[in-house]
């Protein structure tokens, strides 16, 4: 990397966990200042529409830091480190717990909801097969690991549909709007892991959906926990979501750090990613060839 762009670099991903802080502050205040779980409203909007507008804000600059810094996002990488492992872990272990709840907690709602709870369990006892796996092989690339992202990218879609057929969920209920959105970022998330295991990674875009996934997915979590520390009622009707969306926090964080550790790291010898070609190159290589051009000239 550029040792221009280094400082850069860093700020922009010290800057990814500090707006996930202030977020998941201003969140926490929000319920436990004035949030009714009977109407799923809050009482007084004030903090809540700060937060919208500082998360709203903080999107749209991570979009320009990152379209503008894409090119330091590329690398080779792999799930040997030990953050990635022991999140996985854990979200392994949490998937299960997820997917074992929530079709019981969904036992007295309506037939859709019932449905779409039993699949979405389905789908995150086979998504803890993938951090199960990973666990024994750190390798990146391979068709049984762009499958094994599947079932969690499925989740993440049809969970939200839950949220929105389940019984007694009311429209605009920013409790609901908030899962509905870590959801889906975390089913964009690893559908970008799934494109990486085939060779075909979209490496800004991806850098960037992680960054969302690691923001949304802790201001969804940590303060749904606290919440239930402080009253003793499941935000979600479900904690188990909670502490697997927690997983998922530490696992995306800890993938944009691996990754971003390879590309500010790694030597001569990294392999980079050929952006728009598709294919992977050495720099190596390009070293040798300037070395020899110098030795002829």
């Amino acid at each position: 990397m550029n040792k221009r762009a280094v400082p850069t670099y860093l700020l922009y991903l010290i800057a990814i966990p500090i707006i996930a802080a202030v977020s998941v502050a201003l969140r926490t205040a929000a319920l436990l200042g004035g949030y009714e779980a009977a109407i799923g409203r809050y009482t007084n909007q004030t903090l809540s529409l700060i937060n919208g507008l500082f998360l709203l804000a903080a999107v749209g600059a991570l979009a320009l830091l990152t379209h503008e810094m894409r090119e330091y996002f590329v690398s080779r990488p792999n799930y040997r480190d030990l953050p990635t492992l022991f999140s996985g872990i854990f979200a392994a272990i949490a998937l299960v717990l997820f997917g074992v709840t929530l079709p019981l907690d969904a036992i007295h709602d309506n037939r859709y909801a019932i449905t779409l709870a039993i699949f979405s369990g389905i789908m995150a006892l086979a998504a803890a097969a993938l951090f199960i796996l990973r666990s024994f092989n750190g390798t990146a690339k391979g068709g049984i690991f762009a499958i094994l992202n599947l079932p969690i990218t499925l989740l993440g879609v049809f969970y939200p549909f839950y949220l929105s057929f389940r019984n007694g969920t009311r429209i605009g209920d920013p409790a609901v709007s908030m899962a509905c959105v870590a959801w889906v970022l975390i089913a964009f998330f690893f559908l970008g892991e799934s494109r990486i295991a085939l060779g075909r990674a979209m490496w800004g875009l991806h850098a960037y959906i992680t960054a969302l996934t690691v923001i949304t997915s802790a201001v969804l979590a940590l303060p749904n926990l606290v919440y239930h520390l402080a009253t003793g009622e499941a935000l979600l009707r479900n904690s188990e979501q909670d502490f697997a969306v927690l997983a998922i926090f530490l696992y995306a964080l800890a993938r944009l750090f691996a990754v971003s550790h390879a590309a500010t790291h790694e030597g001569s010898a990294a392999t980079r990613f050929a952006m728009g070609e598709g294919e992977f190159i050495s720099a190596a290589s390009d070293d040798g060839e300037s070395t020899d051009t110098e030795e002829n000239a």
